[in-house]
Order: C-alpha cells, then sequence, then structure tokens
C-alpha cells in the first residue's frame, strides 16, 4: 500500500496484555471504562497496554499491570503469543499484541487506572460469553491450549 505525501500515515501501536491464570483454571479479566468510546467502553479484555519508548516487552508488561491492578506478575511461558489486529476507531490503528502466560500468585488486584471499571476472575465459558475486545477470546484459547500441551 502506497502513500502519497499528502497522506498522513495511520498509526501502529505495539501492546502487552498479560493472561492470568490461577490455580483453579481460572483466567483473570479486566473491563475497560471509556464512555468517549462506545466501541471499547464496558469490553472485557486482558490487562495491558501500549508500549512506550525504549520499554521491553516484558518491562511493558510489569508497567500496565502494576497501574491497572496494583499487582505483579510472574511470567509463566517465556514467548509471548502474538497476533495483530486493524482497530476501526476513528482514527484506525494496526496494533500489534504479544500476550504473555502470567500468574499474580495471590495478589489481590486493586482498581488503580481509571480506565479500567471491574476485574474478574472467569472460566474459559464464562470468557466466551462476554462483549469482549478483538482477539481476547483467541489469545485466552491459545494460552489455554499452550498450557495443556
Amino acid at each position: 500500500m502506497s502513500e502519497t505525501s499528502n497522506q498522513k500515515p495511520l498509526p501502529i501501536v505495539i501492546g502487552v496484555v498479560g493472561l492470568a491464570v490461577n490455580d483453579k483454571g481460572k483466567v483473570l479479566l479486566t473491563q475497560r471504562h471509556q464512555p468517549q468510546d462506545p466501541l471499547v467502553h464496558e469490553c472485557w479484555q486482558l490487562p495491558g497496554g501500549g508500549m512506550e519508548f525504549g520499554e521491553s516487552p516484558e518491562q511493558t508488561l510489569a508497567r500496565e499491570i502494576q497501574e491497572e491492578l496494583g499487582v505483579s506478575v510472574r511470567i509463566l511461558y517465556p514467548h509471548p503469543i502474538a497476533k495483530t489486529s486493524i482497530f476501526a476507531t476513528k482514527v484506525p490503528f494496526h496494533v500489534t499484541l504479544l500476550c504473555y502466560l502470567v500468574s499474580i500468585d495471590n495478589q489481590t488486584p486493586i482498581l488503580n487506572d481509571p480506565e479500567t471499571a471491574a476485574w474478574k476472575w472467569m472460566t474459559l465459558d464464562e470468557a466466551a460469553k462476554l462483549h469482549s475486545l478483538p482477539l481476547t477470546m483467541e489469545f485466552i484459547q491459545e494460552a489455554t491450549a499452550l498450557s495443556h500441551a
């Protein structure tokens, strides 16, 4: 795809999310609070966020989970699952998400981020019934298959 000199390039974002699992086989999801954007408001998602300049994916993961939930993460599988998507917001953007399988051990999340409305441990079946952001269920399914391999 070529661009003319008058067109501004569309944004490309790298995000890092953590798929936390507990000893009961449940996954931790958060609910997005972003009323100004009805496409994502109240959608369920994996906690995480955008990589900042100079960060490694692991640093982004640790920072984002701490900011959103006030907990630290322990990476269970060192290689992230990578997926890409186009998010059709007012200004569409291309996102590449790296998803790490993590544990928060016995820590209890605390909502620290105004963009996070709630958190909940869920079974795979419960998560599948929710309105979630793109790629959320794909990550959960792939990570579940990986952890049972």
